[in-house]
C-alpha cells in the first residue's frame, strides 16, 4: 500500500514539468489577453501606460465593419472547407482501408500535401495561381474550360475560392486519416454479414460504417472547424487579406491590428471574441458528440 502511494507520488511529480508549460504558455497568455482587452492600450502611447475602458473594447468589435467582413469570410470558409475535407477525406478513407498492392504507397502519396509547410504550401499555390505565369490558368485555357485567365488573387470571389482550394488541398490528408483510424475499428465480420445477407456497397457504408464512425467523425471535424476558424498562415501568404481586406480572416485581423497598426488593446479584444467563438463552437459540438455516442450505444 505504501509502495503505492510513492508511485503516485512520483506520478505527480513527473506531471509537473508539463502543468508548469502549460501554465505559462496557455493559461497565462489567455488571462493576460482578456485583461488587456479591457484597457486602453498603443505601442505608441505605450511609455504613458493604459488607461481602463471597461467593456469599450467589445462595443467597438460590435460596431467594426472589418471585424463583421472578417468574420463572414472565416465562417463562410470554414464551412465550405470542413464540408470538402470531410467528403473527400471520406473518399480516400475508404481507400486506403482497402487491401491492394502497393497500399503503402498510396498512403504515402495521399498524406504527402499534408507534410508539406502551411507556408511553402501557400507559397506554392499563389505562384500557381498567377495570372502571367501560373500553371492553374494555363491547363484551364488549354483544355478550353476558360477563355481568358482568372484573376485567382486579385477578385473576391475567386481569391476566397483560390485559398478554400488551397486549404482542401492541404488538409484533407489530415481529415482522411483521422477516419481511417475509425474505419480499421469496424470488425470487418459485420461486412462479411452484411454482403452475405445481400447487402449492397451503399447500403453498408450508410447501415454499418457511417454510424460506427460517427463519434470519430465528429471529431475529427471539430478539430478541422476549430483549425480551420483560426487559420491564419495560409491567407496570409496566399492573399494577405486581400482584395481590399475581404478575404482577411479574424486571426489575420487580429494578428494585423495587434502588430502592424500597434493597437494591443483592440487586438488583444479581437482574439479572446474569436476565443469566445471558438470555446461556442466546442461546446456545441461535444453536446453533438454526446447524443451520437449515446445514439450509438
Amino acid at each position: 500500500m505504501q509502495k503505492i502511494k510513492e508511485r503516485e507520488k512520483i506520478g505527480y511529480l513527473f506531471l509537473v514539468p508539463a502543468i508548469v508549460l502549460i501554465l505559462v504558455f496557455i493559461i497565462y497568455p489567455v488571462i493576460n489577453t482578456i485583461y488587456m482587452s479591457f484597457f486602453n492600450t498603443r505601442i505608441q502611447t505605450l511609455s504613458q501606460g493604459s488607461q481602463f475602458i471597461g467593456f469599450d473594447n467589445f462595443k467597438k468589435v460590435m460596431s467594426d465593419d472589418q471585424f463583421k467582413v472578417s468574420l463572414i469570410f472565416t465562417l463562410k470558409f470554414t464551412v465550405i472547407a470542413v464540408f470538402l475535407e470531410t467528403i473527400i477525406g471520406m473518399l480516400f478513407a475508404v481507400i486506403m482501408d482497402k487491401a491492394m498492392r502497393f497500399q503503402g504507397i498510396v498512403r504515402a502519396s495521399i498524406l504527402i500535401p499534408w507534410a508539406i509547410p502551411t507556408i511553402v504550401s501557400g507559397l506554392m499555390w499563389q505562384f500557381m495561381y498567377s495570372s502571367q505565369y501560373g500553371i492553374v490558368n494555363a491547363i484551364l485555357i488549354k483544355l478550353k474550360i476558360i477563355g481568358q485567365s482568372i484573376p485567382w488573387l486579385t477578385d473576391e470571389f475567386w481569391a476566397t475560392t483560390a485559398t478554400i482550394i488551397a486549404d482542401v488541398w492541404k488538409t484533407t490528408p489530415y481529415m482522411s486519416l483521422l477516419i481511417l483510424a475509425g474505419l480499421q475499428t469496424i470488425p470487418k465480420q459485420l461486412y462479411e454479414a452484411a454482403r452475405i445477407d445481400g447487402a449492397s456497397r451503399w447500403q453498408i457504408f450508410t447501415k454499418i460504417t457511417l454510424p460506427l464512425i460517427k463519434p470519430i467523425l465528429a471529431v475529427a471535424i471539430l478539430f478541422r472547424v476549430l483549425a480551420t476558424f483560426r487559420i491564419y498562415d495560409l491567407v496570409a501568404v496566399l492573399t494577405n487579406g486581400g482584395p481590399a481586406n475581404k478575404t482577411a480572416s479574424l486571426s489575420l485581423y487580429t494578428i494585423n491590428t495587434y502588430f502592424n497598426f500597434g493597437n494591443i488593446s483592440y487586438g488583444a479584444t479581437l482574439a479572446t471574441v474569436t476565443f469566445l467563438i471558438s470555446l461556442l463552437i466546442s461546446f456545441l459540438f461535444l453536446n453533438g458528440l454526446k447524443e451520437k455516442i449515446k445514439g450509438v450505444e
